[in-house]
This record gives structure tokens, C-alpha cells and sequence, in this order.
């Protein structure tokens, strides 16, 4: 049998040496392939490490910069505690090794015991800004007890660019001649007996139109006719509660000043009477405004003869004593002009807390008149401070949040709304807004970015303003109220508190849903 032959140089070789060879190849390619898993192992162990550093560094200089918005809020509730009107908006730099912080705090008035703040801190990160912001509200505790309770604790919710009217009542007999709030309860002075109403409106409804005066159990007269209000809750120690007072300038020759103790709404007494000095005589000897700040009540007549304003000891409301102010037998300080609206406040000023009062009267060369009250006995008038409105016009009211006093007078050829930056009497109150509303202001109340107007323009008695940009200063809305009294706006929680010699004398408003 003849065996087979393969053509060529070809042999057969053992098959052990075949895989010999082709186990060497592939240790090859496995070598290869563990070096390529191992890089990339490698790789994404590096890139692990790196973003772990710069999740670490991120997380350093974020929680840095948390840190330094809450300090700045911090010192600036500190300083809220030291003089509220202290909190303003700042801004500046804070260097940390080769980091360089923005810190800013920005801060807005919301009502006159309220403000709003906000802490921003940025800082570079690889051609990105970071930022951290913080907000919380700061209220004025001091300021709250020192106005008695009547200031408004939270700024308007809504727009306000559809006021109606949600609840409202009719006096009878009478008209109104002033109005206060006080936590919903509402105190109008009218020209008839029983010459104070009362309005309970903590539980109104939308659409309720009567009700909202109380009825006397005790049938209270006050027996002459308020002409300012101003309405104060107190804490009483000896029985640790808190009562309720208001204090009356009346149109009466004597005992201008009557306290009225309004802690039960149902059976209010008159507590104290004050008469003012003999001296206080002519034309106008009746009370005209009051204002109560911190324990002390204010009070001017019109002009008259002898001294139209006067300062009372109130740290006991049922027992005021009058300050011996200029000369002990006159107890007074001569204006020479009539006050029409009126505002006290404390400030600190280079370091000193003064006492400011500061009065729209019917001057001319005066619209705005301020005097240092610090000295109770010895008031000096801040000349520096006085404003002569270009015209004729009188001035009419006045509203005070933070430092800013708006100002409205009667309806001028050029602007009828002021607006004064107070923070520094002495050295000026200088203008740093104003609008021609195109009638009077006759009354104001500012909360949030709004201001609340009462107007002697027929079917827009009412207006609203915004005036969170005092260069522009717009009209959100105007409402027909009817004949507003002068000062007779009043603002609480979303509400405005309106009265007037048209029926219903007083209205309860609101924003209501377009």
C-alpha cells in the first residue's frame, strides 16, 4: 500500500507545537488587553480623586460662603436690635486666601416695624459666579411697643390693581371726622353724639354691609367731637395684661385731651380729661392732632394764641401729665401755624438716639417742619431739616417707614406726593422722590411697595401707588369711594380701612381677584 505524499515543502507538524504557538499569541493579546483595562482603571481612578478634591474644595468655599451670608444677617438682626432704621443695604468684598467673596445684603422696608433682607455672597469657580443667597424678615419689637401696638406686621399679599369694597357700615347719627385701627377694631370720631364709634372687624365677611359697629352695653358718650384719634394697646403690670386705650384730641375749649379706656369695646369709659394751659386761647383752642410715641402723647390745636403744641407724660394712659414745656404757667411750644398731620420717632444720629417729631403744617415756608423732642421740656426745631415746597399749597399729611417720610400736600401744580430721606435731620431731608398725582393727598398709609392714598377727586378718592421705584412712581389703581376725611386712610394685613361723609360712611377694602 503506497503511502500519500504531500505536494511541496509542506509538513505535518505535531499538533502540541501548533498550540504552543497560538498560546504565546494570545498571552500576547491578553497582555494587551489587561494593560487597556488597566489604564482605563487607572484613568477613572485619577478622575475619581480629582472630582473627589473638587467636590471637596466646592463643598469648602459653598459652606464658607453659606457661612458669611448667615453672619451678615446676623449682624444685621443685631443691629435691628440697636436701632431698626440702622438696617440698610450694603455690599463690599471679604478676601479668604485666594478666594475673593461679594457679600451684599439688600434690604426693604415692608411696614413700619417689618423689613425684608436678603444675603447674597458669590464668588468665582472656573470661569463660573457661585452664589448663595439667604432672606429672612426682621421686626422692629421696640419700635411696635413705642407706637403702642398699631403697626401693620406683614405688607399687602396681593396686587391691588382691582380695590373693592369687602365689608363696610353706616353711622348713625353723624359724620366721621377721623379714623384709627387697631388689631381689626376700628375707632371713628363723628360730629354727633355718641361722638366715638366703635367697629368690630375681626370676623367680616366679603359682602357684609352692616354689623361691624358695636352697641354700648353702658351707653357711652364721649360728648364732644374727636378730631384725632390714636389708638394704643399697654401692658399693664400690676395685673399683667394688656389693656387698651385711646387718646382723643377733641373740639372743646377745655379738656382737649380725653384718654378713653376701649380694652372692652362694649362698655368704653373716659378715663382721664386734660385741660391745656390758660395761655392756650383765640380762635382755635381745641385739640387737632395727637399721636402717642413710647410712652409720651403729642397734641397741637390749630393755630392760635399761645403754644399749639403740647407733650404729655403717658407712661400711666389713665393718668397723663402735661410737660411744663417753655414756662411752667403755659406748658407749651408756640408754632405760630396749624399741624395737620404728624409723626414722632427715635434715631440714631452720629452715634446718639434723638427723639424727631415731624409735622406737615399749613406754613408756606414750611410745608415740613421737624423738631428735636429729645428734651421734652426744651424742643428745638431742626431748621436744617425744614422743607419749602415750591407753591402756595399746605401740607397735609405725613407717613413714616424706615428713613423715608412720604409727604402729601394739597393739590399743587407740580408734585402733591414727596418723598424725604430722613435719615440724618440735622444735616437735611433731602427730596429723593416725587409725583404730580394731579389732586391732594389728603391722606396716606405705605405698606410693601404701595402707597394708599385718599384724594379730593371726585370718583378717585381713593388711589393706589407703587412706589417701589421712586423715580418712577406709578398709579396701580383708583377707586370711588365718595369724600374721604382728611387722614382718614388706614392700612392693616390686606386690608384698607376707610371712612367718609358719603354712605357707608366707613368701608373695609380689598384686592379683589380681576
Amino acid at each position: 500500500m503506497t503511502k500519500a505524499r504531500l505536494p511541496g515543502n509542506l509538513k505535518v507538524e505535531p499538533s502540541n507545537q501548533g498550540f504552543a504557538r497560538f498560546a504565546r499569541g494570545s498571552s500576547t493579546l491578553e497582555i494587551l488587553i489587561a494593560f487597556a483595562i488597566l489604564t482605563m482603571a487607572l484613568t477613572a481612578v485619577i478622575l475619581v480623586f480629582a472630582s473627589n478634591q473638587a467636590v471637596a474644595v466646592d463643598t469648602q468655599t459653598s459652606n464658607e460662603a453659606l457661612g458669611l451670608a448667615q453672619a451678615q444677617l446676623e449682624e444685621a438682626r443685631a443691629r435691628s436690635r440697636q436701632d431698626f432704621a440702622l438696617v440698610s443695604s450694603s455690599s463690599g468684598s471679604v478676601p479668604s486666601g485666594p478666594l475673593t467673596y461679594n457679600a451684599s445684603l439688600a434690604v426693604s422696608d415692608q411696614t413700619q416695624c417689618l423689613k425684608h433682607a436678603t444675603s447674597t455672597v458669590t464668588w468665582p469657580d472656573g470661569g463660573r459666579t457661585q452664589t448663595i443667597s439667604l432672606s429672612t424678615f426682621f421686626s422692629d419689637i421696640a419700635g411696635t411697643f413705642a407706637l403702642g401696638g398699631d403697626c401693620a406686621s406683614s405688607p399687602p399679599s396681593s396686587d391691588w390693581t382691582n380695590p373693592q369694597r369687602f365689608a363696610s357700615d353706616t353711622m348713625d347719627p353723624g359724620k366721621p371726622t377721623t379714623i384709627d385701627v387697631l388689631q381689626k377694631i376700628v375707632y371713628v370720631g363723628a360730629d354727633k353724639t355718641p361722638y366715638l364709634y366703635i367697629a368690630d372687624t375681626t370676623g367680616a365677611v366679603l359682602g357684609q354691609s352692616s354689623g361691624l359697629f358695636v352697641t354700648y352695653a353702658n351707653s357711652f358718650d364721649l360728648g364732644k367731637q374727636p378730631n384725632s384719634l390714636d389708638a394704643i394697646r399697654w401692658y399693664d403690670s400690676a395685673t399683667a395684661r394688656n389693656r387698651y386705650y385711646a387718646f382723643a384730641a377733641v373740639a372743646s375749649t377745655t379738656e382737649q385731651l380725653q384718654v378713653i379706656d376701649v380694652t372692652d369695646i362694649y362698655n368704653p369709659a373716659v378715663v382721664a380729661k386734660r385741660t391745656l394751659s390758660p395761655c392756650v386761647s383765640g380762635s382755635f383752642p381745641e385739640g387737632w392732632v395727637v399721636y402717642y410715641y413710647d410712652g409720651n402723647v403729642y397734641m397741637v390745636t390749630r393755630e392760635t394764641a399761645g403754644p399749639e403744641l403740647h407733650v404729655f407724660n403717658a407712661s400711666d394712659p389713665s393718668n397723663p401729665i402735661e410737660y411744663a414745656i417753655g414756662s411752667v404757667a403755659c406748658k407749651g411750644y408756640g408754632l405760630n401755624g396749624t399741624v395737620e398731620s404728624m409723626v414722632v420717632k427715635d434715631q440714631t444720629v452720629s452715634g446718639v438716639t434723638k427723639r424727631f417729631a415731624y409735622l406737615a403744617t399749613d406754613q408756606n415756608p414750611k410745608e415740613l417742619r421737624v423738631f428735636d423732642v429729645t428734651d421734652h421740656p426744651r424742643p428745638t426745631e431742626v431748621l436744617a431739616a425744614s422743607q419749602n415746597l415750591p407753591g402756595n399749597q399746605d401740607g397735609a399729611t405725613i407717613f413714616n417707614v424706615g428713613n423715608k417720610l412720604y409727604f402729601g400736600r394739597q393739590s399743587a401744580s407740580g408734585p402733591d406726593l414727596y418723598v424725604f430721606d430722613i435719615s440724618n435731620p440735622p444735616s437735611g431731608t433731602p427730596i429723593i422722590g416725587s409725583k404730580d398725582i394731579g389732586t391732594g393727598v389728603i391722606g396716606l398709609a405705605i405698606a410693601g411697595r404701595f402707597a394708599f392714598m385718599a384724594t379730593p377727586k371726585a370718583n378717585q378718592e381713593f388711589q393706589v401707588w407703587d412706589i417701589s421705584n421712586l423715580t418712577n412712581i406709578s398709579n396701580v389703581s383708583k377707586y370711588n369711594f365718595g369724600t374721604i376725611v382728611a387722614n382718614g386712610v388706614e392700612y392693616g394685613p390686606d386690608f384698607i380701612y376707610t371712612t367718609g361723609k358719603a354712605t357707608p360712611n366707613l368701608q373695609v377694602l380689598y384686592s379683589a381677584p380681576p
